[in-house]
């Protein structure tokens, strides 16, 4: 028995029922001894005699098959039982294995959870890296997320099965389940390597640069249409552009690139800075990192050869700004005599380099005529007609002596403005008399023009800082607080008074250098750059004033002590030093007060000697990076020398990057005002550095301390400044530490700071925190509450200790100084803001400055605001009668700045805002909500009265307009119960709306959509109306011709994108022309749509109706259309046919889907599909098509030229399709009667399958021999026909064919599984399970699966 025993149960482990139960299943059944006519029964089915005795050859042997022999009776009745208790007995380990089903269904969730939060992590790493995750990594997090839901719900259906009276029943149909998402866990965990797992965001390219002070003069035409011609001309491979320094050679550069980029001349166009200073490798980064190159190599011919490379797959231009010299482009990399695809155009401020490049084109930027220079400098001075004539008169003769110097001009113009005629008259007079000095020919006015910009300043604090930023080398981007650290350490900023009165004093410094032209703004809020005309007469200036400045780049610092006149210098500043050991010898610079030494890679050796004479030194910098919110991990070594000590004068020490060790030697350095350590690691934080009384800015961001003394150290010391992350650090904040001196902090007490990082502006005062444990009772009297109280951005997670809201929980004040706040999992919060018992409040005015708020998974929010007098939540129902509300003590909540809200996961709301508040969004630019689960409404209640509890009887309306008018993006996904945007007497108003995305809300009615998609506030036409369609627009031809305006024409027509599913529409887009407009041509509308996607719309009909050939889609670049069964054509007559910016078209399960384009109702003449010598889809790359059986030709009466650009080519499932490319008899294509003429000359990719009245994708012609091809169930069509030469690809060989393609757009995709996988219809209706959109998503999966490269996967079953 124990032996049965066991097996039994090892049986049951391995899902197979007990050996035990199986005898006792066979024995019940006697054995029959004699052949009957009657049929006898087993297990309920009824066999006859002669069936049983009929010749099996699959059950009897073959021996007796052979001899014809009667088989006993008893042998028989055995293989009859046997097939009969297969079956039986597979079904019946269910009822044995229950238990044995449980454990496995643990075992293999506690191992999924465990791979998830792996790969969590590596999103985290990836997404800090800056890096786009694979959407199928995204798809598999999605999907694992489901699963793990669905298996907590079944873990309480077992517990429940468990205490039922019922539970053998039960047991056997819940083991199934069990089994199932046992085994689809075991799947996911098995599929969870990924590779590759992100990919790098790719640039914007020349659109990154602004044209907003460009102006074309007619001597800046001249230069811009000769470079035009000459890029446009196959001949010319090297044009020259030169011109003086600052004459707008760069400027008129980019002008170029933005235009060929739109002109589509190449495939990329890339520019890059080359500098005075050649660094190869350098240039090679720049075009790398525009190109989406990643060097693997790292010696300087393996990158050529790699950048090489991908120049010869793309036709490029290759711009090249400020070359002083011969160029060796095989040391870069830039195949200009292979690739007659890749040309170059070069800036340069000397023409005979152009020579030396052996440009076969050249061209000179001319200097500005009179009369140009004149607008421009009137443009800057501010000089108008209404100017006194004097003042005109000496600015005439100002603008003369500038010689027609852009920059001149500018700097000049702009120093003048809004001076004294006095101080024009002076300005005149400099010019005239001024005598150069040590100028370069050809340079001297313009020297002259520019330090007269710097003697006008009238600031001195912005002249010491236009020096200051002359140490830093061409091109670089200005980090304003490193300006701000080194001009401190100088002594230059805030000799007296506070850190945060010196920054003041520093910003409006910088603001006179911008205003002045001799700063320019960087793309980054906080950064300024130099032109390097302002830079040379920077660095010329400070020789003059004896400030002499050395600033070199790729330099030996052994080479200091044989530098010339470094005796003199006051600044010595090294940018990518290429050696680091410092000689023994003392540096012999008694004036030096800056030392700054850089490098990325480079170990520094500084010898005691080294500086033991620099008694007067005040900044010492060693630096890795500039500044920045990120940091290598990789630090190189450096010990700070014993000598250190006798810089008793220091003022700014920064350390950046470095693996420092034994830091205790700074507690000598008693006059240390700055000490920024960051992104450095050492041993300890030494507590001796308390000595230091001077120290007002400690930056410790991104360091990591191997001990855990450093949070109390910083409560001992008097900062003003804090700048704190440590990584890997174990310690707790202490809350019993005061910071009141503190005026800016960055503390992130937290190890993911992704939040903090991908925020935009960085405020002064911010505070990251995760898992702050102390009680709301005690929270007011801990030191460490200013931190909370000050703090500019608030990120919150796990928060605990019984914060039942923010405001008056945590301040009652009102939080006014937060300016971002992030939350996220804080389980006991049920509102941010409670007015219920006024007498806790201390403020009227809450969350006065709040630009930015995100809410994440808050289980126990049931409101964002809980105000007593708004009656955002009543509880049990309850309704406070009107007269019994008074407004004395109402709180002011406006939320006037809010610009950003998002909010996921909050399963408790039902509203986010009462309508009295939302009319206060008048900020509002991007509103996101996910996974909502009671969400009903967006803004307001079911209750009307909610809405007009603070008006007078006198003054309530029957309908309010809620007007969001800076509203851009609209987001709704996954809120089952969402009813629509707010409750009927609402009206809302997005007039500014350009992305609509609304997936997985089944609830949401086309009436909801459509006052999202038009002006709700206006009468609407009642035609339209009577029909279901999201966007009726009606007009009249006057309105078209732009003579009047009409509201809804308008916001149509700055849709951008537009992202829908789950709706009953009959109709996306209906335009009616009005009278006034019949009797006269008809004029193009455009419409600015860049994607739609249309997902799950079961009574769809049509996207656009309206007047024949009238809407323009020239912006279009993705269409995808998928589940909708009534859909007879994608692009109606309305339709203009031409779409030049279309890269994508997807459709699949579109049932009656009958046309791509309609063409029931379009005119006769068809020259424009079959003759048109323009090209009526000249982007379009990917086309894919499955599960459409209505449709015979794909492009009914259009020409393969029509699509020069495409490469991927997929038909799946569609029975009766016979054409891609199809003609009507008297149509056929005339200009194409050679059968070997090769069309589609991109196209690399095709895949046919299950097509079975497929003929040929078009009339008489050949795919070129690299075209690979994948066919399978398509009997009417023969691959190596249309091949012009060798055999027809196996599927190994087109694995990773398109990948490029595909994983651009495959992201297309996503929003189809969303409406299909997170609405709960779907999910809870089994009927449902084989319906062609549900199937669909299964063979999408499939497809997705099978494009993917080897060795990558793709799930697409679950991205919610």
């Amino acid at each position: 028995m124990a032996n049965e025993k066991r097996q039994n149960q090892d049986a049951c482990a391995k899902g197979s029922p007990p050996s035990a139960t199986i005898s006792r299943y066979y024995l019940s059944l006697a054995p029959v001894t004699t052949l009957s006519a009657s049929p006898f029964r087993i297990s309920g089915v009824v066999i006859s005699a002669a069936a049983a005795a009929a010749p099996a050859p699959l059950l009897l042997p073959a021996p007796a098959a052979r001899l014809n022999e009667a088989v006993p009776l008893h042998i028989a009745s055995r293989l009859i039982i046997q097939c009969a208790m297969d079956p039986i007995l597979h079904h019946g380990r269910y009822l044995f294995c229950f238990n044995n089903s449980v454990e496995n269904l643990v075992i293999a969730k506690e191992k999924l959870e465990l791979t998830q939060d792996r790969v969590k992590k590596q999103v985290t790493d990836a997404t800090d890296r800056t890096e786009i995750i694979e959407p199928i990594v995204e798809n598999w997090l999605k999907e694992v997320e489901n699963v793990l839901q669905e298996v907590n719900m079944l873990e309480g259906k077992i517990s429940e099965v468990r205490k039922s009276c019922f539970r053998k029943q039960c047991q056997y149909f819940l083991v199934k389940e069990i089994a199932r998402k046992t085994e689809k866990m075991k799947e996911l965990d098995l599929n969870s390597k990924f590779e590759p797992f992100s990919r790098i965001t790719e640039l914007p390219g020349m659109q990154y640069y602004s044209s907003k002070d460009f102006i074309f003069f007619e001597s800046t035409k001249s230069a811009y249409n000769k470079i035009l011609e000459k890029v446009k001309d196959e001949n010319v491979s090297m044009i020259g552009l030169y011109g003086i320094g600052g004459s707008g050679k760069t400027t008129l550069a980019k002008e170029v690139g933005k235009k060929i980029e739109e002109l589509k001349l190449f495939e990329k166009v890339v520019m890059t800075s080359v500098s005075q200073t050649l660094s190869v490798r350098s240039i090679q980064a720049q075009m790398a990192d525009k190109l989406g190159v990643h060097f693997w190599e790292e010696s300087d011919e393996g990158r050529a050869q790699r950048l090489s490379q991908r120049l010869k797959n793309v036709t490029t231009l290759i711009i090249l700004d400020d070359v002083w010299q011969k160029l060796n482009f095989e040391e870069i990399g830039i195949p200009i005599h292979e690739n007659k695809g890749c040309r170059v155009l070069l800036t340069t401020r000397n023409k005979e380099v152009c020579t030396l490049m052996q440009c076969q084109s050249i061209i000179g930027l001319d200097l500005l005529t009179s009369r140009e220079a004149w607008s421009l400098f009137k443009i800057h001075a501010k000089i108008d007609d209404e100017s006194p004539y004097a003042l005109k008169f000496v600015a005439r003769k100002i603008v003369d002596e500038c010689k027609g110097l852009p920059i001149a001009i500018v700097t000049v113009g702009s120093s003048l403005w809004d001076k004294s005629f006095d101080e024009w008259e002076l300005a005149l007079s400099k010019l005239e008399d001024s005598k150069p000095l040590h100028i370069p020919p050809g340079l001297t006015s313009p020297y002259i023009c520019l330090k007269l910009s710097f003697d006008n300043l009238g600031n001195g604090l912005s002249k010491s800082l236009l020096l200051l930023c002359s140490i830093f080398p061409e091109d670089y981007e200005i980090h304003l607080e490193d300006l701000f650290r080194f001009g401190k350490g100088l002594g230059l900023i805030g000799s007296f008074g506070t850190m945060e009165i010196a920054r003041k004093e520093m910003h409006a410094a910088v603001n006179i250098l911008k205003n002045s032209c001799l700063l320019i703004h960087d793309s980054e809020r906080e950064r300024v750059k130099m032109h390097d005309m302002v830079r040379d007469v920077a660095l010329w200036i400070a020789s003059l004033t004896g400030q002499a400045i050395l600033v070199r780049t790729k330099m030996d610092v052994r080479m200091l002590v044989e530098e010339e006149n470094i005796k003199d210098k006051k600044v010595i500043s090294l940018w990518d030093v290429n050696n680091g050991q410092f000689l023994d010898n003392q540096l012999n610079c008694p004036q030096l007060e800056t030392l700054l030494l850089h490098s990325t890679m480079v170990y520094f050796e500084v010898p005691n000697a080294c500086l033991e004479r620099l008694e007067m030194l005040k900044i010492l910098a060693f630096l890795t990076v500039d500044y920045r919110w990120e940091w290598y991990s990789m630090r190189p070594r450096f010990s700070l020398p014993q000598s250190i000590d006798s810089l008793q004068n220091i003022h700014t020490l920064c350390l950046r990057g470095y693996e420092l060790g034994d830091i205790s030697i700074l507690e000598s350095l008693q006059a240390l005002e700055i000490l920024d350590l960051r992104g450095s690691s050492f041993k300890e934080l030494p507590s001796t550095i308390i000595k230091l009384k001077k120290l007002k800015l400690l930056d410790l961001y991104g360091c990591s301390i191997e001990e855990n003394n450093a949070y109390k150290v910083i409560g001992c010391l008097q900062l003003e400044e804090l700048y704190l992350h440590l990584i890997e650090y174990e310690e707790n904040f202490p809350h019993n530490v005061s910071f009141t001196k503190l005026q800016r902090y960055v503390i992130l007490l937290e190890e993911d700071i992704s939040n903090w990082k991908s925020s935009g502006d960085k405020p002064s005062r911010a505070l990251s925190v995760n898992g702050f444990n102390a009680s709301a009772q005690s929270f007011i009297s801990l030191p460490i509450k200013d931190l909370f109280l000050r703090a500019e951005y608030l990120d919150l997670n796990n928060l605990k200790g019984g914060y039942k809201n923010l405001i008056p929980c945590m301040d009652p004040q009102g939080m006014n100084q937060l300016i971002v706040l992030k939350l996220n999992t804080c389980l006991e919060m049920e509102c941010l803001f409670d007015n219920t018992n006024v007498g806790l409040l201390h403020t009227q005015v809450v969350f006065a400055n709040l630009v930015e708020l995100v809410l994440y998974d808050m289980d126990s929010l049931r409101g964002v605001f809980h105000d007593y007098f708004s009656q955002c939540f009543p509880k049990n129902g309850e309704e406070i009668e009107e007269g019994n509300v008074s407004d004395q003590n109402h709180t002011n909540l406006t939320l006037s700045k809010l610009r950003r809200l998002e909010i996921v996961g909050c399963n408790k709301l039902e509203f986010i805002f009462p309508v009295d508040f939302a009319k206060g969004l008048v900020s509002l630019n991007d509103l996101k909500i996910s996974v909502c689960s009671e969400l009903k409404y967006v803004f307001g209640t079911e209750n009307k009265y909610h809405h007009s509890i603070y008006q007078q009887e006198s003054l309530r309306q029957a309908n309010i307009d809620l007007k969001f008018l800076n509203l851009n993006t609209l987001w709704l996904h996954a809120l089952p119960n969402l009813i629509d945007i707010c409750p009927e007497y609402c009206r809302p108003c997005l007039p500014n709306l350009k992305d609509l995305h609304c997936y997985s809300c089944p609830k949401l009615s086309n009436l909801s959509v459509r006052k999202v998609m038009t002006d709700s506030t206006l009468q609407q036409d009642p035609v339209a109306m009577e029909k279901e369609i999201l966007c009726p627009v009606t007009t009249t031809y006057n309105q078209l011709c732009g003579q009047m305006e009409s509201p809804n024409l308008k916001i149509v027509k700055q849709f951008r994108m537009l992202n829908l599913s789950d709706l009953g529409a009959k109709g996306v887009f209906q335009f009616h022309i009005g009278e006034g407009g019949s009797n006269r041509e008809l004029v193009y509308f455009n419409l600015d749509l860049i994607h739609i996607m249309l997902y799950c719309l079961p009574e769809l009909q049509f996207i656009w109706k309206g007047p024949k050939s009238f809407l323009c889609l020239q912006q279009l670049g993705h269409i995808s259309v998928g589940g909708c069964p009534k859909l007879k054509a994608i692009f109606s007559p309305t339709i203009v046919r031409s779409f030049p910016m279309l890269h994508s078209l997807i459709v699949f399960f579109c049932g009656e889907l009958e046309q791509i384009f309609d063409s029931s109702d379009a005119p006769e003449d068809n020259s424009l599909d079959t003759c048109s010598q323009k090209p009526c889809f000249p982007q379009l790359m990917w086309i894919s098509l499955y599960g459409c059986n209505q449709l015979k030709c794909l492009f009914h009466n259009f020409v393969a030229s029509h699509f020069p650009l495409l490469k991927r080519l997929e038909i799946e499932d569609c029975s009766q399709i016979e054409k891609v490319f199809g003609f009507d008899d008297d149509v056929e294509e005339g200009n194409n009667k050679d059968g070997q003429q090769s069309l589609l000359q991109k196209l690399e990719y095709i895949r046919l399958e299950r097509l079975p009245s497929l003929k040929e994708i078009h009339h008489e012609f050949k795919l070129k021999d690299h075209v690979r091809q994948y066919v399978t169930d398509c009997p009417k069509y023969a691959p190596s026909l249309y091949l012009q030469s060798g055999d027809e690809p196996q599927e190994e060989e087109i694995q990773d064919e398109g990948f490029e393609i595909l994983d651009a757009l495959i992201p297309l995709y996503l929003p189809l599984l969303l409406a299909l996988h997170t609405t709960d219809q779907l999910r809870s209706d089994a009927s449902k399970a084989n319906s062609p959109v549900e199937q669909g998503a299964q063979q999408i999966h499939q497809r997705c699966s099978r494009s993917w490269p080897t060795g990558k996967s793709i799930d697409l079953n679950n991205t919610c």
